[in-house]
């Protein structure tokens, strides 16, 4: 029993960090799960979460991606419990990156005793989750998605994109892991939120997050839509009032 818990303290580093502003960010609890470092980032306090999402970071980000950044904090500081992993970090949704989000549900489950609640994600990470949803067993009861980058056949507009599809499929993208191809399989039972500008040229929003709006409408899916402004790293797509209302509105299903 002692080299257990021996080899458990070892593998979790847990940890008290502290904002600029002096105030204390939570604890933070790191490990790996199948080589891809994972993160869980707890609320202030000793209290027990209020809920658990898991954030899934676009191109060029990790496991630390925005996980300390103002936008997540504020779902931070108002109770919840937010997961993360490096999701084999330019994969595009392959399978490798949903095996991942498995894991990632499993491990973060156990350690705050709850559910997964929430899928947060930003870009890339529209086709990681939505594929998740697609191919695995996790399953939250609510989706937000920040100009979700979902049409993978359409991405040279996004510096370096195509090169990195390329090789997380190794080549060409498999028709069931295009999402904008397969959005009439998603679960219909989930509630979905899009935001995301019609001025962003690099993930067009006619093809994307109005793509996934439009046929989940059709399918009379509980599906929403908020307009951010600008080109596609705007800061008004990320929406900290927005992004709280609906986390706590997911609680209530």
């Amino acid at each position: 029993m002692r080299a257990a818990i021996v080899a458990l303290l070892a593998l979790l580093v847990i940890g008290l960090t502290t904002a600029a502003s002096g105030e204390k960010a939570g604890r933070v609890v790191r490990s790996e799960l199948a080589g891809e470092s994972v993160r869980l980032d707890l609320p202030t306090g000793d209290g027990r979460p209020k809920g658990l999402a898991v954030w899934f970071h676009g191109q060029g980000g990790n496991v630390n991606d925005r996980m300390q950044g103002p936008w997540l904090s504020a779902l931070r500081r108002d109770g919840w419990a937010i997961a993360s992993s490096d999701f084999h970090l330019q994969s595009w949704g392959n399978a490798a990156s949903t095996d991942d989000v498995q894991r990632l549900t499993a491990w973060a489950s156990e350690q705050v005793g709850l559910p997964v609640t929430l899928w947060v994600s930003g870009s890339m990470g529209g086709s990681v989750s939505l594929n998740a949803l697609l191919h695995g067993e996790a399953r939250p009861r609510c989706w937000y998605g920040v100009k979700p980058a979902i049409s993978l056949k359409r991405m040279d507009a996004v510096p370096t994109a195509d090169r990195y599809i390329a090789e997380a499929f190794g080549g060409d993208v498999p028709p069931d892991r295009n999402p904008v191809f397969n959005v009439d399989a998603l679960p219909r039972d989930l509630v979905y939120r899009v935001v995301a500008s019609p001025e962003d040229t690099w993930v067009p929003l006619d093809e994307n997050g109005g793509a996934l709006v439009s046929q989940l409408d059709a399918l009379g899916v509980d599906v929403s839509y908020l307009p951010a402004e600008g080109p596609h790293e705007d800061p008004s797509h990320w929406d900290s009032v927005d992004l709280v209302a609906f986390a706590n509105g997911c609680l209530e299903r």
